[in-house]
């Protein structure tokens, strides 16, 4: 297998016929397109979601408590705390286990959580720091949601711009690439895109207005998180290219790393579905979050992208395309 995401079909095989016994304090099993589970707890339920930081470095603690907490507001949950664990390679020093949890803490002052507890070890089993994040919150019983939930006739919603996250990691990860191509400012406005990597006020705004599905985009991008949610719900989805936002520096990063936008992930966005979708977009954009309508679910079972009213049927990209570009930024290091 190549790097990202194990494909859904090896899912099916290899990783879901082995999970255990079903219980019935379970309400949302694990399954394909379902980030959380969630668990019965009287008139509220315990919302769980856990990930791991592989494709980032300078900004892996950082964004590691987002990751896990957007899964949680895409359940329409609040946050509570998250458990973390760390894996530093051999000769590590005391300095970057605190910058580590510096930055973790720093996140979680910014959303309003605790570190609950996690697990620590110097490995030789890694060469990079390695940080998995199980974050955990709560939600009404009534009115939780799924990636499972989309219905045909549901207008497919996005918010603030497509591709944030892996803009952000790669102008600072590969700023020295970048600035051989591009103006200082414009690769310091990508970098800043880290500050609104949250999808927590949207999923809590979008729950309480109907939501019937939501999946925020993470790795695999738009394409990715529309197939999962098309799969969970068994529906079908279509995407309209050209509603999709797509900020212009994100654009010209894509270009020079000669990768797609629409397999790049990013957390910062959230892929709602719902019958009244302008609604939810009205409010969204009352409270300040960028949100437009850029599709619908279907009754066909099949994944199309649309642009200039001819459909192309879609399936998500091998990889994610940071992992593309990282690889093509480090040609770029080596001439």
């Amino acid at each position: 297998m190549k790097i990202g995401k194990i494909p859904p079909e090896i899912l099916n095989t290899a990783v879901y016929p082995f999970l255990g016994e079903k219980r019935k304090e379970v309400l949302v099993h694990s399954s394909f397109g379902e980030d959380c589970s969630i668990i019965d707890f009287g008139e509220k339920v315990a919302v769980l979601s856990s990930d791991p930081i592989t494709g980032a470095d300078k900004l892996s603690a950082y964004l590691s408590v987002f990751v896990a907490c957007n899964d949680l507001a895409a359940c329409g949950a609040v946050p509570i705390g998250i458990l973390v664990t760390l894996l530093f390679p051999e000769n590590s020093s005391e300095n970057t286990v605190r910058d580590v949890m510096e930055n973790i803490h720093k996140a979680c002052l910014k959303i309003g959580i605790e570190v609950l507890g996690g697990h620590s070890e110097v490995t030789g089993a890694v060469n990079k720091t390695i940080i998995s994040t199980t974050a955990i919150g709560v939600a009404s019983k009534q009115n939780y949601i799924t990636s499972s939930g989309a219905k045909p006739g549901d207008d497919v919603i996005v918010t603030k711009y497509i591709g944030m996250e892996g803009t952000a990691i790669l102008a600072t990860d590969f700023e020295d690439v970048l600035l051989g191509f591009m103006d200082e400012n414009k690769v310091k406005e990508a970098q800043k895109l880290i500050e609104n990597i949250s999808v927590i006020d949207e999923g809590i705004t979008a729950s309480s207005l109907g939501a019937s599905a939501m999946h925020d985009i993470t790795e695999g991008g738009i394409l990715g998180a529309a197939y999962e949610i098309a799969k969970a719900s068994n529906v079908g989805i279509e995407i309209y290219e050209e509603s999709v936002p797509i900020l212009e520096v994100t654009k010209e990063i894509c270009k020079i790393f000669n990768i797609n936008p629409l397999g790049l992930i990013s957390s910062g966005s959230m892929l709602i579905c719902a019958k009244n979708g302008q609604k939810i977009v009205e409010e969204l954009n009352k409270c300040s979050i960028n949100a437009k309508i850029i599709g619908k679910i279907t009754d066909s079972g099949k994944c199309f992208l649309v642009k200039s009213s001819i459909k192309t049927e879609f399936t998500p990209f091998e990889r994610d395309e940071l992992f593309v570009a990282i690889e093509n930024a480090k040609k770029f290091l080596e001439k």
